[in-house]
């Protein structure tokens, strides 16, 4: 699914990546809890089971926030299409995954995806360029969120309209507005205190 079909099917989707740049990641249910009341609109879900993923989207709908889900970090889930069409049927916009036939999966259904890659080192990088030379995503989150600035570019010489995600190690407000400096359109944070 192309990038504006997106955008026009998740508004918030656009306006997270133009806007507001700031992802909410929550790990646990006491996060549930604050991230309704933050002015983060997009909601990274990094925890769950089958027996809690439902209601824990629904309140994340209800608080007006749009859900992706990382569907590497579940429990209780194996990393096939049946588990996407689950998560879209229990109210995920997205899903966040480093395997890219759930990622096909869940284009297929409409979600927004995002391809998650570690820039660990340069053999990292280059198995991050070649995923996303076999499907392409709508978005690309690069951990940690220090290393995207260095490696987008090569992923945007290939990609030049390529939303990127910064995630992982942010340290402080500064280093959340340094990676957006450096043209990374979103970062995704867990401290509440950048929720903003």
């Amino acid at each position: 699914m192309n990038a504006r079909k997106i955008e026009s099917l998740y508004p918030q989707w656009r306006d997270v990546m133009e806007e507001r740049h700031i992802i909410a990641a929550i790990r646990n249910p006491a996060a549930l809890e604050k991230v309704a009341a933050a002015p983060a609109e997009v909601v990274y879900l990094l925890f769950g089971n089958p027996l809690n993923i439902g209601g824990m989207l629904k309140s994340l709908r209800n608080s007006g926030k749009l859900p992706l889900v990382n569907l590497d970090l579940l429990t209780g889930f194996s990393r096939d299409s049946v588990n996407a069409e689950f998560l879209a049927a229990n109210g995920a916009a997205g899903i966040v995954s480093t395997h890219g036939e759930v990622l096909r999966a869940a284009c297929k259904l409409g979600l927004i995806t995002v391809q998650r890659t570690f820039a660990l080192d340069s053999a990292a990088v280059d198995a991050g360029l070649r995923a996303t030379n076999q499907f392409l995503p709508d978005a690309l989150e690069i951990l940690p969120a220090i290393a995207a600035p260095r490696v987008a570019g090569r992923f945007r010489e290939i990609h030049p309209s390529l939303r990127v995600v910064a995630g992982g190690l942010i340290a402080d407000l500064k280093e959340v507005e340094s990676v957006l400096a450096s043209g990374i359109d979103a970062v995704s944070v867990s401290d509440c205190r950048f929720w903003i």
